[in-house]
């Protein structure tokens, strides 16, 4: 299966705010994305209300959208531990089939941000799901 464009859409969350859900159903081991590649910033370069929306590398660099007036879906993306989408490098990979309309989850864990630095929803102890 070749991604497209038309994957996803964004609605609200059954577990909170706004969520990305797929429109068709997808196989396990499908790319479900292509470069989401984010810049890397300063953590003092960028408004403290913005920052929820970074994956913090250490205490004075964090991974930010390309555009935060035009964020791309996946960064909408909700965390939850039992996720349906993992990192597979340059994109995304569903790791097991999904179905169409069904929330898209990733493990905020495998994004490697400092411990120190997760929120506490996601961190390692915390094993319910919860929204970014």
């Amino acid at each position: 299966m070749k991604f497209s464009e038309f994957f996803f859409v964004l609605k609200p969350s059954p577990v909170g705010g706004i969520g990305v859900f797929a429109t068709q159903d997808i196989p396990s081991g499908a790319q479900v994305s292509t470069d989401y590649g984010p810049r890397k910033m300063a953590i003092k370069d960028i408004p403290p209300a913005f920052l929820k929306y970074c994956i913090f590398l250490n205490d004075e660099e964090c991974l930010c959208p390309k555009e935060f007036n035009r964020m791309e879906i996946g960064w909408y993306i909700n965390h939850s531990d039992k996720a349906n989408i993992a990192d597979g490098g340059d994109h995304l990979v569903s790791i097991r089939d999904i179905k169409a309309d069904e929330e898209i989850f990733l493990d905020y864990n495998q994004l490697d941000e400092p411990e120190h630095m997760k929120e506490i929803y996601y961190k390692r102890e915390n094993t319910h799901q919860a929204i970014k």
